[in-house]
C-alpha cells in the first residue's frame, strides 16, 4: 500500500474505535473493550508498516488540496518524517499496554464502554497532532486532545471531585492555548502560511524577521498549557481523580509531550535568548515538580508530580534529539510506574475492605512480597527515573545535560550554566522522592490494620504482563548492547540517518549525575521513615487570590450592574417603547382608519337618504322635482 492510505487508516482506525464502542453501549462492555484493543493493535501494525516502508525515505510529505479562497489555494497534509514515525508507534504502543491492562482494572465499571471509546477517542485526536504538516490542523486536534482528557478525567462524573478537576483542566489549558492560537495568527502573518516545513527553512530576509521570535513564544504557550509547565502546571495532579490507567496514558506518556512535540516542531523560531526563556521555563517547572512530589502521600499525585517535573526537563532539552529521547524513555518507564501503582491500588480495593484510601501510601508497606511482580516492575522504573546507569533514564537525561553543556560552551551563556547546576539539583530530588516511595509502599511493614495482608494478592495476566513488558524497555540494554555509553543509542540514527559523527557526550557529566543519583537514593533511605505532616503551599492558593477571585468578584459586580443598570435603563426603554406603541395605535386607529371609516360612513347616510327617495309614487318625485326646481330658481337669484 502507499504511504498516503497507511496515513489515512492509521487516523481513521482509532475513530472507529470511538464510534463502535459507544453504539454497542452497556450491555456489550466486554465486547467493546476487545474491540478496541483489536482496532489499536491494528493500528500499531500500520504504525510498524509506515514506518519500515520510509525507514530509509525519510522526511516525506504527503500533500492534499483543501480548497481554493480567491485567487489562494489552501492545501494540507501529513508529514512522515523520523520524529512522526516515532510518535505513532509509540502512541498506539502504549494505548494498547493502557487497554490491555483496563480489562481487569476496569472490569466492573458499568460504564466500560464509554472508558474505551473516550481512550480511542484520544488517541485519534493524538495521532492526528504529530501527522499534520499544518498548524491550523494541528490547532483542531490539540482541541480534541484537551475534550477528549476533559471527558477521561471526568469519567467517574458522580464524584464531584472528578468533575471540579475535569473542568480545571480543560480551563487551564485553554489559557495556553489562546496564546498558542494567537502565534498560530502571527506565524501567517509573518510566512503567508502555516505550513511547520516552513519553519524550518531560512526566513532570515524575510521583512517580518523581527516577529518570529514572539510568534515562537506564543506558540510556545501551547506548550506551557498541554504539557503542564509552570504558571499552568496546576491542572495535572487533580488529572489523578480520572482512572489510573488514563494517567498512565493520557497524563505519562502522550498527552502531556504533545507540547514537547511542538517543541521540536517550532524550535528553528528561538533565538539564544528564547531558548534561555524557555529552558528557564523548563527549570522551575523541573524544581517545583520534584519539591511537590517529596511531600505528597497520594501514590498518584506523586507520580503526577513527578510527571510534571520530567516534562520540565524535556523542555529544557529545548525540542532537540535529546529531548525526544527523553520523551520515548520517559513514556516506557513513566507508563510502567502509573500502571504499577494502578496494580498496587487495584490489589487494595480488592483486598476484601473497601473502606479506606487505597492511594494513601502511609497505609501502605511490606508489598513487595505479596505483590511481587509488580515490585519489581516499580523497582526497575524507579530506577529509570531516577537516571541511574543501566537504566533508560540514565541515556536520556544525560544526553540532555550533554547538550546544554555544548550549548553553554558555544554561547557562552552563565544563565544555561545556572540551568545545568538546577538540573543536577532535579536529579538529586528525583532520586531522593522515588526512593521514598518505594520504600513506604514496598518495604518495611504493612501498616494499613483494617486490611489482611494475606488477602492482597498480584493481579492476571492483563496487568502483569503490561507492566513487565515496559519495565524491561526501561532499561538501558533497550536502547543499546552497553547502557553505559549514550553515544551508540540506536535512537540517534533513527532520528538522523544521515549521522556521521557520534553524538558528542562529556563523560564527567555522566560520573557527576550518578554520583548525585546515588546521594539521592541514600539520602531517601536514611529518611524513608520521615513523615510530612504539612502540606505545601501550591500556585493553587495564588492562582485562587490573584486570578480566580478577582475574576468572580468581577462577574459577580457585572452581574450586579447588569441586573441594577442594564436592565433597568432595557425595561425602560421597553416600556417607552410600549407607550410610543400606544400613542401609534390610538394615532393609526383614530386618525389613520379615521378618516376612510368616517368617509364611508357619512357616504353610507347619503345613500340611506338618496334610496328612501326611491320609493316609487309618482307624487314623491313630482314633489322632489318641484323642490329641485325651486332650489335651481333661489340659486340663480342669489348669484346675480
Amino acid at each position: 500500500m502507499t504511504p498516503s492510505i497507511f496515513v489515512w487508516l492509521i487516523l481513521l482506525t482509532p475513530l472507529l474505535g470511538f464510534i463502535m464502542p459507544i453504539l454497542l453501549g452497556r450491555k456489550h462492555n466486554g465486547l467493546a473493550a476487545w474491540l478496541t484493543i483489536g482496532f489499536t493493535g491494528l493500528n500499531l501494525i500500520f504504525s510498524v508498516l509506515l514506518l519500515l516502508q520510509n525507514l530509509h525515505a525519510q522526511n516525506q510529505h504527503l500533500s492534499f488540496d483543501w480548497f481554493i479562497l480567491g485567487e489562494k489555494a489552501y492545501y494540507f497534509g501529513f508529514l512522515t518524517d523520523s520524529l512522526t514515525l516515532l510518535m505513532l508507534v509509540l502512541v498506539n504502543f502504549i494505548a494498547i499496554l493502557v487497554q490491555i491492562f483496563s480489562l481487569e482494572y476496569m472490569h466492573e465499571d458499568p460504564d466500560q464502554y464509554r472508558y474505551v471509546g473516550f481512550l480511542s477517542l484520544f488517541v485519534f485526536s493524538m495521532l492526528g497532532i504529530v501527522l499534520t504538516d499544518n498548524l491550523w490542523i494541528m490547532y483542531a486536534f490539540w482541541e480534541l486532545v484537551g475534550l477528549s482528557s476533559y471527558l477521561l478525567i471526568g469519567f467517574w462524573y458522580q464524584k464531584p471531585s472528578a468533575v471540579q478537576a475535569s473542568k480545571k483542566a480543560f480551563l487551564v489549558n485553554r489559557v495556553g492555548d489562546v496564546g498558542f492560537l494567537l502565534g498560530i495568527f502571527l506565524i501567517y502573518y509573518i510566512f503567508g502560511n502555516a505550513d511547520l516545513q516552513t519553519l524550518h527553512t531560512d526566513f532570515s530576509k524575510n521583512p517580518n524577521v523581527h516577529l518570529v521570535p514572539l510568534a515562537g513564544l506564543l506558540l510556545f504557550c501551547g506548550c506551557i498549557g498541554k504539557s503542564a509547565q509552570f504558571p499552568l502546571h496546576t491542572w495535572l495532579p487533580d488529572a489523578m481523580e480520572g482512572p489510573t490507567p488514563v494517567s498512565a496514558l493520557i497524563h505519562a506518556a502522550t498527552m502531556v509531550v504533545a507540547g514537547v512535540y511542538l517543541v521540536a516542531r517550532i524550535h528553528p523560531l528561538f533565538g539564544i535568548e528564547e531558548s534561555i526563556f524557555v529552558a528557564s521555563i523548563g527549570c522551575i517547572t523541573m524544581l517545583l515538580g520534584s519539591v511537590y512530589a517529596i511531600f505528597q502521600t497520594d501514590i498518584k499525585k506523586t507520580l503526577a508530580y513527578s510527571t510534571i517535573s520530567q516534562v520540565g526537563l524535556m523542555v529544557i532539552g529545548l525540542g532537540t534529539d535529546a529531548s525526544i529521547f527523553h520523551l520515548l524513555t520517559h513514556a516506557f518507564f513513566k507508563a510502567g510506574l502509573f500502571l504499577a501503582a494502578g496494580s498496587v491500588i487495584h490489589a487494595l480495593h480488592h483486598s476484601g475492605n473497601h473502606h479506606f484510601d487505597a492511594q494513601d501510601m502511609r497505609l501502605m508497606g511490606g508489598l513487595r512480597k505479596r505483590l511481587p511482580i509488580t515490585f519489581i516492575c516499580y523497582l526497575l522504573c524507579s530506577l529509570a527515573l531516577a537516571g541511574l546507569p543501566l537504566f533508560a533514564g540514565f541515556l536520556s537525561k544525560d544526553a540532555i545535560l550533554a547538550h546544554l553543556f555544548s550549548l553553554a560552551e558555544q554561547k557562552q551563556s552563565t544563565a544555561l550554566y545556572v540551568i545545568i547546576g538546577f538540573f543536577f539539583v532535579g536529579i538529586l530530588l528525583s532520586a531522593f522522592y522515588m526512593t521514598r516511595q518505594v520504600w513506604m509502599i514496598f518495604f518495611g511493614t504493612f501498616r494499613n490494620k483494617k486490611v489482611q495482608i494475606e488477602s492482597i494478592h498480584e493481579g492476571s495476566w492483563k496487568i502483569t504482563f503490561p507492566i513487565s513488558l515496559l519495565a524491561i524497555l526501561s532499561t538501558g540494554f533497550v536502547f543499546t548492547l552497553n547502557p553505559l555509553d549514550a553515544e551508540n543509542a540506536w535512537f540517534w540514527h533513527f532520528m538522523n540517518p544521515n549521522l556521521v559523527e557520534k553524538v558528542a557526550e562529556n563523560h564527567w557529566i555522566a560520573y557527576l549525575s550518578t554520583a548525585i543519583a546515588l546521594l539521592g537514593v541514600a539520602l531517601g533511605y536514611f529518611l524513608r521513615n520521615l513523615y510530612f505532616n504539612f502540606e505545601v503551599p501550591t500556585l493553587d492558593a495564588a492562582n485562587e487570590a490573584l486570578f480566580v477571585k478577582p475574576v468572580l468578584n468581577f462577574a459577580e459586580q457585572l452581574q450586579k450592574f447588569d441586573k441594577k443598570r442594564i436592565d433597568k435603563l432595557v425595561d425602560s426603554l421597553a416600556m417607552i417603547q410600549v407607550i410610543f406603541a400606544h400613542i401609534v395605535a390610538w394615532f393609526d386607529h383614530a386618525i389613520i382608519d379615521g378618516i376612510p371609516n368616517g368617509l364611508a360612513f357619512s357616504a353610507g347616510i347619503i345613500g340611506r337618504i338618496t334610496r328612501s327617495v326611491q320609493s316609487g309614487k309618482v307624487q314623491i318625485y313630482i314633489a322632489m322635482s318641484f323642490l329641485g326646481l325651486i332650489g335651481l330658481i333661489l340659486f340663480i337669484i342669489f348669484s346675480f
